[in-house]
């Protein structure tokens, strides 16, 4: 057998049981999607996990190359966000199509732009700085726990209105929903609790099945939801300066405001993406810096012009790529010489679009200047990432702040870092002072 035809083999095992939740997918993350974007780029899996939003069957396709990514992002007619498994309702504006998600849109963007995130700089400035005072005083320190986790979760919960007092809870509800089956030990850990509180089965290796994880993630959902219902209750009865409170004054087309169950889901999927992208983000990008000490200082020297480090956030995130992209096929097509079945699901891992050497020069390589650098991190289409702003403001001022009070420092070599699949990111990483 040729060694072409050995890499071919290997790529349609690769397809059959691709699945990127689990942690240990992360190990050969890459080197799977170099095959499937040569072999296979769209491919079918037959391992897709029952939480993977449509995939109850376990079947589904991945997409791993740029421009094929693009053209279905683009077209939600025929690759609708709203796919299935949601514990209530369809999160708005997430989940919602065109031309009603274009209504939504019109009342948030107003509040994620990047002026009313710039006036947000000074309090997350405070923030970080407090948080790095806190982690000088050790000799080492978990950057995911002391820094990375606390940071963007007191600076969404702030604006969202969340009281602080819930910040504990409400990072147990994110890790459980988020993260029951994805290598995150903490998340793991508590959806199996909540698992055996439901009645659920747990099996010799400490794990739920398929149906024991969804009955933890509805109920976990409805939780949420019901601690949405009391706090949009108290602002009615108590207006404040946060985004719940604006979400209420809201109206939708300019001709009604928004209904209970409208504010609810609207909340459930800002709650989802503004407590765990950019924490994921963070652990990934100084674990980079940990392991590239040359990378790291060439940040460092560019940090401080305005330019060249918003050049470089992109760069980041487009190498450090956490989001799958998952859309649901409306109607039976065929797709780059595939049959697409209505009702499918389709993933386009942002991870394996933003390496494709089609679209991007030497794209295993971290380039602060590149340009163009139209990658997928934050998403494309009408769907693209509503809080953007914030994220390029959390996370340029996380890693000044921290690079100026920490500019040497290196990985805990007996503590390993612990990496988790789907939404990837870090659940714990150990670093040492240089």
């Amino acid at each position: 057998m040729s060694d072409e035809e050995d890499e071919f083999n290997r790529a349609v095992s690769a397809a059959r049981d691709f699945n990127p939740y689990p942690g240990d997918f992360l190990e050969h993350e890459f080197e799977t999607y170099d095959l499937l974007r040569k072999h296979m780029p769209v491919a079918r899996s037959e391992s897709f996990p029952p939480l993977a939003p449509g995939s109850e069957d376990g079947k589904g396709w991945v997409v791993t190359r740029y421009e094929d990514s693009l053209d279905i992002l683009r077209n939600p007619a025929d690759f609708s966000s709203e796919a299935s498994g949601y514990p209530v309702r369809p999160w708005i504006p997430q989940a919602i199509d065109p031309p009603m998600h274009t209504g939504y849109r019109r009342i948030l963007n107003p509040l994620f732009t990047a002026e009313a995130m710039s006036k947000l700089e000074p309090q997350m400035e405070r923030y970080a700085d407090q948080l790095v005072d806190e982690m000088l005083q050790k000799d080492s320190f978990d950057f995911v726990e002391d820094f990375a986790d606390p940071f963007p979760t007191v600076t969404f919960c702030n604006l969202m209105g969340f009281p602080k007092e819930d910040y504990e809870k409400i990072m147990d509800w994110k890790n459980m929903f988020m993260h029951a089956d994805d290598g995150h030990p903490r998340g793991h850990k508590l959806a199996t609790e909540k698992g055996r509180s439901l009645g659920q089965e747990v099996d010799d290796q400490g794990r739920l099945s398929g149906d024991g994880y969804m009955a933890v993630r509805g109920t976990v959902g409805q939780e949420i939801y019901a601690y949405f219902t009391e706090l949009l209750d108290r602002r009615r009865k108590e207006p404040q300066d946060d985004l719940i409170t604006t979400l209420l004054s809201a109206q939708y087309q300019g001709e009604r405001p928004l209904t209970q169950e409208e504010l609810e889901d609207t909340m459930f999927l800002l709650f989802l993406a503004g407590l765990d992208t950019v924490a994921s983000a963070l652990g990934l990008m100084i674990q980079g810096f940990a392991q590239d000490a040359e990378k790291r200082h060439e940040f460092i020297e560019l940090m401080d012009d305005p330019q060249r480090v918003g050049m470089a956030i992109e760069e980041l995130v487009r190498f450090h790529s956490i989001v799958l992209l998952p859309r649901r096929i409306t109607r039976e097509l065929t797709f780059k010489g595939a049959l697409f079945h209505q009702e499918d699901t389709v993933l386009m891992p942002s991870q394996a679009a933003n390496r494709d050497v089609n679209a991007f020069e030497d794209p295993n390589v971290i380039r602060y200047d590149r340009v163009p650098n139209r990658h997928l991190g934050f998403g494309m289409g009408p769907h693209r990432c509503l809080g953007i702003h914030l994220a390029r403001k959390e996370l340029k001022i996380a890693l000044q702040v921290f690079h100026r009070r920490l500019p040497d420092y290196g990985l805990n070599p007996s503590q390993p870092a612990i990496g988790f699949g789907g939404m990837k990111g870090l659940s714990s990483l150990p670093l040492v002072k240089g």
